[in-house]
């Protein structure tokens, strides 16, 4: 049970292409503006270019607020953030790749650590149902 992983995958075929639909999800300072699974989103540290280290303080709506750090960044193919609490680590991945009808952006969500199960028990039917709307405010955004 322990430091297993948990999670929930998302996944939504855009008719866009993969550097239209990065315009928006690589825009994580307008995210409060853009989804509606975000209330607020303030940079943590260097106000620069978005890279591995940059750091946010996200609250949602329902959920503590959390800091993620950005421990991978792809322009127009994705980026992974990590946060950690309570003995709980969150990896949310965001990944484009062109298919036939535009891209595929697949967005997931892993718990790990001791307190993972307590993650999934709790927060999994509102993690998907934010990640759903996620996926479904991206393709609107790159669709219009």
């Amino acid at each position: 049970m322990g430091t297993m992983c948990r999670m929930i995958l998302v996944e939504r075929e855009i008719r866009a292409t993969p550097a239209e639909v990065w315009t928006h999800l690589s825009a994580l300072d307008r995210w409060a503006e853009l989804l509606p699974t975000v209330d607020s989103i303030a940079r943590v540290g260097d106000p620069g270019p978005i890279a591995v280290g940059s750091r946010f303080l996200v609250r949602q709506p329902g959920l503590a607020a959390a800091e993620y750090e950005v421990v991978d960044w792809r322009p127009d193919a994705g980026f992974t953030w990590v946060a950690s609490a309570s003995g709980i680590r969150t990896r949310a991945s965001h990944e484009l790749k062109a298919s036939g009808a535009g891209t595929r952006l697949a967005l997931a969500i892993e718990w790990s650590g001791p307190g993972a199960w307590v993650a999934k028990a709790f927060f999994a039917g509102k993690a998907r149902r934010y990640v759903a709307a996620e996926a479904a405010a991206f393709a609107a955004l790159a669709e219009s």
